[in-house]
């Protein structure tokens, strides 16, 4: 099949869950035979056409200095260019992540007579995050709806979950297809490994409101005050890094806490496998990519029980779980699991298994696919069924292809 990805941010200019997890699927899809096209817009020193890894890369419209930043302006622009894109050029499905794009995409997919799937990751918990206030939740949520009820061929998302959430939205269960995020599954590691980690726990992800880094930064000092924190990282990029470098230097633990910024995914990889846990403080999740990658690492998890979390933690086997933003309890989960070493190595080899089994590349890819090709079919079975009937030739040209 000839595919296009459409998203705003690329691998690997910008290092997010969602970049991370089209990445992955786009370079197993190209591998498989398929001819993979990912549009994205500028960034950084990107040039306007590269290949990477089979996966031919087309950045057009504004130029992003500092992914994931840009601004409302830019994603206007960006808006536009997809849909002149997608409505000059022939695909046998279009696959579009949220949000930005997925209007305009999914016009000059109608107009052109092309297939659309809509990757929507996550559902916004609304006015129960604590970061929008109860207007602007009214408005996101308002928003959003509209943007899940466009008649897309399919909506695919990556958690049941979020396929739970869809429905409560008013989206029919049979246009939604769930697949699960997926990674290559790094070699394991070595049955020592705990005693000889650097770090006692480690955040990674885009320092961003609902990801509440500031939760994690009183976590740590927390630990600090009771000598049970030697040393701890947070991996990542964003409007609040600043923020949160200040935080630590407020409480005094400044020194304990490396904040390394946005780094390759394979540095990612192995400062997990350092840590003893992977303490995640997100009040908003989809299905985290960077869990699943912890797990893989034999790095328990310590997170609020949110959708999308428990998707993947089971707690009090893989990880633990504690209520959203009881930031108590989530510190106190920090320091139970430090002082029980037994604990984690359950823990570890629990969440490793777990991952080999329900959530690697090859079962994602093979199950994208599988939606891939029945909205593909779909298309060709009304083509040819509108063949057979008179004015088949003027339907073809005008018809938006509902069944």
């Amino acid at each position: 099949m000839k595919i296009l990805i459409v998203s705003e941010m690329s691998v690997p200019y910008a290092i997010g869950g969602g970049e991370v997890r089209y990445g992955l699927l786009a370079r197993e899809l190209a591998r498989r035979g398929h001819e993979v096209t990912w549009l994205s817009m500028r960034q950084r020193q990107s040039p306007a056409e590269e290949m990477i890894d089979g996966v031919r890369h087309l950045h057009r419209g504004p130029r992003i200095e500092n992914p994931p930043g840009r601004s409302p302006f830019a994603m206007l622009r960006y808006m536009c260019t997809a849909f002149w894109h997608v409505l000059t050029h022939h695909y046998d499905v279009i696959d579009c992540q949220a949000y930005a794009p997925l209007p305009a995409v999914w016009l000059a997919s109608v107009l052109s007579r092309q297939p659309m799937v809509a990757t929507i990751h996550n559902v916004w918990c609304g006015s129960n995050t604590g970061v929008f206030a109860a207007g602007v939740a009214w408005a996101v949520r308002a928003c959003e709806s509209l943007l899940y009820r466009l008649p897309y061929k399919r909506i695919l998302t990556v958690s049941h979950s979020s396929a739970e959430a869809l429905a409560v939205r008013g989206v029919r269960s049979d246009r939604t297809a769930v697949v699960l995020n997926g990674i290559m599954v790094p070699a394991a590691p070595p049955g020592t490994a705990d005693d000889n980690r650097t770090y006692d726990a480690v955040f990674v992800g885009r320092l961003v409101e609902l990801k509440r880094v500031d939760h994690v930064v009183e976590c740590f000092a927390r630990l600090a005050q009771h000598s049970m924190l030697r040393r701890a990282a947070i991996v990542g990029d964003g409007p609040l890094f600043e923020a949160a470098a200040r935080q630590a230097q407020s409480y005094g633990i400044a020194h304990l806490v490396d904040f390394m910024g946005a780094v390759p995914n394979e540095h990612v990889l192995a400062v997990l496998r350092s840590s003893r846990l992977y303490l995640h403080a997100s009040v908003s999740e989809g299905l985290p990519v960077v869990m699943i990658e912890a797990m893989a690492c034999g790095t328990p998890v310590v997170a609020y029980d949110i959708p999308g979390v428990r998707d993947i933690v089971e707690h009090d086997k893989d990880g633990l779980l504690v209520p959203c933003l009881d930031v108590d309890a989530l510190s106190s989960a920090l320091a139970h699991l430090l002082q029980d070493s037994a604990k984690r190595q359950q823990m570890a080899d629990a969440g490793r298994h777990k991952v080999e089994g329900s959530f690697t590349l090859e079962s994602m890819a093979a199950n994208v696919e599988a939606v891939y090709g029945d909205v593909h079919e779909d298309q060709l079975f009304i083509a040819r069924r509108c063949s057979h009937h008179p004015g088949g030739a003027w339907l073809l040209r005008h018809s938006r292809f509902k069944r």
